[in-house]
């Protein structure tokens, strides 16, 4: 094995060794001392992430690039582990354990390389693969391009959606609720490294949250250089490189707090240590091939798309040279297990595990008894990789990868990197029935093979006519160019923001075969409606608020503040372009007043409605300011009523914690509301719908629904959640003054039959009488 000059010096620096190691340990203490945000964050991300990179990279061996991103990569698995770890100790954890991993993490390679040489996890590229120095330039172009379309304007948006979810579920492990981790159907990564950031911190806002999710999309482009450069050399590594930069999807997905940054990545790296394996067949290229791909599984499991390539990438090597080292495999399955099994052996005791495959069988893969297996997923495919990307790349894209197919199946030279591109693609387009964004999958080992056709056809036209090769230059650069201004509008640019005011602000000059976009599964577009000032707008007496956002979101801004779904609403919140609007009577909002008005890019983002009469409705810009929270802030309720009760229904399925009771106007023809407080323990596989009944030897008063005035089903619940079930119970007319009996309860929508109720014939809860009063006081 060729040793470079980058080895040589390498091994010849001591000093830079314990000069990082000093930083580690200040940046450790930095942690302590209690300094203003951000610079707790930044001293953490560097931990995590850059004094990590540097010490695992003077470990390796290799050239610098492939040392910088395994250093990355394995970075990221390792504290991502640590925290997995971590959050199953029960209660709140301490600071110094939450530090103790990632200084270990980034420490150990350091005090391991004073008493040994480089460890040889990484070959020495061929001289055919190697870069160039003109190369070297061009990728570092690519870097500062792929990075600065993912962390400018990082901090601009709120958070979406499913970010929501993501963050409160940390907040609740960090709290000491550690069955939150389980209540995630998408695998646990995307919990984790937030988590890992925020247990080093007391407060996060959505830059910090996003980060490492940024830092993974950024290493996720030099793992596809990595991987391209491992098969067809540097030419077409650099420019794999440079197409997927400008993939909407790796863009986009790299600006929020989800998976796929990681998926990306680690998915790479599997297959670049496999690659790698089929080289060397040493067993620690093997051992990381399987750790990556099992951390891409615990990310999500779009990973084990990765899996076929990998597979016939090894198979093929172990029938071509007729060796199987016993020892290499076993170890890298049992590592493998290991890590899945750190996380889905203790999911496998949770409730919400059966939820979870009814999730991707059902939600996710669409398959069912009348559906069977196969589908046909090619206008909705379309339609979403048409969006995250201008059409002109797509269709360029495509007649590339149609001849980079091609070259790759040629006396069958590349089966492997069809593979990368064919498995995540057939999948998503004949067997998922609603894709969505999972199409993301099908762009690295796409880019790979539009890469090989480039460069294929210009050596040739190179060698055939110069002129030629200048003309398909001119018309890369054009080409190349205008999709790169397609994302940089959508994702980068916010005034306007063009994906929520599609119909006035759609990109000039990019055509479409479709007029509106997708309704479902639209992430990393940016977007503001002011909800960073809402609970600051929002006074107490303003409270319990409804709102046509999303709870995901609201939760988050409005730090867990009472929300009702009920006529009980003293405040309404209405904001603009909402992408999964909850739907609202807007009747009720009659006789409310606008008391304040969010404003940004000119136009009205959130307006804020109070029971109150308001003389004169205050204007607010969309502040810019980041929002910092807590755990304590962030995490849900725990209450259960003022009226504790106590009682479990049905087979250990849900509980009744308490309740509470609004008696004011507890008067014949007037109303009472009871709001009751259940906590889940079970899934429930049927909805069921609660009822309250006010009986004085009769019944004088019912209502019974869909708990949370119709709009939480059964069916939706998760164990762990508390649910708050209002019900608004009108009192006849002609009832008597006195004592009522308030029963409650839960019966089958369908079947009618009342949930157990323990030590109860007719399965009722008895909660303590309430006095009706004459008349109105």
């Amino acid at each position: 094995m060729r040793v470079n000059k980058e080895q040589k010096l390498g091994r010849h620096l001591p000093d830079v060794r314990w000069l990082l190691l000093g930083l580690i340990l200040a940046t450790a203490v930095l942690l302590f001392l209690n300094l203003p945000q951000p610079w707790p964050q930044l001293a953490a991300f560097t931990l995590i992430a850059l004094w990590s990179l540097l010490s695992w990279s003077h470990l390796l061996a290799g050239d610098w690039f492939e040392r910088l991103l395994f250093a990355g990569a394995a970075a990221l698995l390792l504290n991502m582990l640590w925290v997995l770890l971590v959050s199953y100790i029960p209660g709140e954890i301490p600071v110094w354990l939450w530090v103790m991993g990632p200084v270990v993490i980034a420490a150990g390679p350091l005090l391991k390389t004073a008493h040994t040489e480089h460890v040889e996890v990484a070959v020495v590229p061929s001289h055919d693969v190697a870069f160039s120095k003109r190369e070297w330039g061009w990728l570092g172009l690519l870097f500062l391009l792929a990075i600065s379309l993912r962390i400018v304007n990082l901090s601009y948006s709120e958070f979406q959606g499913d970010e929501g979810v993501i963050m409160v579920r940390a907040a609740n492990i960090l709290a000491g609720n550690k069955a939150a981790l389980f209540l995630h159907q998408k695998g646990p990564v995307e919990i984790l490294l937030p988590l890992g950031l925020w247990g080093l911190n007391s407060t996060i806002n959505e830059f910090w949250a996003r980060i490492l999710f940024a830092w993974a999309g950024i290493l996720s482009v030099g793992a596809v250089v990595a991987v391209a450069r491992r098969w067809f050399g540097s030419a077409v590594a650099i420019w794999a490189g440079y197409l997927f930069a400008i993939v909407g999807f790796s863009i986009a997905f790299s600006r929020i707090v989800q998976y796929q940054s990681l998926v990306v990545l680690w998915g790479a790296l599997a297959l670049f240590c496999a690659i790698r394996y089929t080289k060397t067949e040493k067993g620690w290229d093997l051992v990381w091939s399987a750790l990556f791909l099992a951390a891409g599984l615990l990310a999500h499991y779009d990973a084990v798309l990765v899996a076929p390539a990998v597979a016939w990438l090894l198979g093929a090597h172990v029938v071509k040279t007729r060796r199987f080292v016993w020892l290499h495999w076993v170890a890298a399955m049992g590592v493998g297990t290991a890590v899945l099994a750190a996380f889905y052996v203790p999911f496998m005791t949770n409730p919400n595990f059966g939820r979870t495959g009814q999730y991707l069988l059902g939600a996710r893969l669409g398959v069912s008894e009348s559906t069977g297996i196969f589908s046909w997923s090619g206008p909705a495919f379309w339609q979403m990789i048409t969006l995250y990307n201008s059409t002109y790349f797509v269709i360029g894209l495509a007649l590339l990868l149609l001849f980079g197919l091609w070259f790759s199946l040629r006396a069958y030279r590349n089966v492997t990197a069809v593979l990368y591109f064919a498995a995540p693609f057939l999948f998503y387009l004949l067997v998922v029935v609603d894709p969505r964004t999972h199409v993301y999958t099908i762009f690295p080992g796409a880019v790979i093979l539009a890469a090989l056709a480039l460069v294929t056809i210009w050596q040739w036209l190179t060698a055939k006519s110069r002129p030629l090769s200048y003309v398909l230059a001119a018309c890369f650069g054009v080409w190349f160019a205008v999709s790169a201004l397609y994302v940089y509008l959508m994702f980068i640019d916010h005034s306007p923001e063009r994906m929520r005011t599609w119909a006035e602000n759609r990109p000039v000059g990019y055509w479409t075969t479709w007029q509106e976009p997708p309704l479902y599964g639209l992430f990393g577009f940016p977007h503001q409606a002011g909800w960073r000032s809402a609970a600051d707008l929002v006074a107490n007496t303003g409270l319990p608020y409804a709102s046509n956002e999303e709870e995901e979101i609201t939760n988050w801004y409005m730090k867990q503040s009472p929300r009702t779904y009920c006529p009980d609403l003293q405040t309404f919140i209405l904001a603009a372009d909402v992408q999964d609007a909850v739907p609202y009577d807007e009747t009720r909002l009659v006789d409310f007043s606008v008391a304040h008005e969010v404003v940004g890019n000119g136009r009205s983002t959130l307006q804020i409605f109070t029971r109150e009469k308001v003389e004169q409705m205050q204007t607010h810009s969309i502040t810019n300011d980041s929002l910092w929270l807590s755990p304590t802030e962030a995490v849900p309720s725990t209450f259960g009523g003022e009226n504790p009760v106590n009682v479990t229904l049905g087979d250990e399925q849900v509980h009744l914690l308490g309740y509470d009771a609004d008696l004011n106007k507890a008067y014949p023809g007037g109303e009472v509301a009871i709001t009751l407080y259940w906590q889940v323990l079970q899934p429930f596989d049927q909805n069921y719908q609660t009822f309250v009944h006010l009986y004085d030897g009769e019944l004088v008063g019912q209502h019974d629904g869909m708990p949370s005035c119709n709009t939480k089903p059964t069916t939706g619940w998760i164990p762990g959640q508390i649910i708050v079930d209002t019900h608004i119970i009108p009192i006849a007319s002609d009832a008597q003054p006195g004592q009522l009996d308030v029963l409650t309860g839960m019966y089958n929508l369908i079947t009618l039959e009342r949930l157990q109720v323990p030590d109860h014939p007719e399965n009722l809860i008895v909660l303590p009488t309430i006095q009706l009063r004459e008349s109105v006081e």
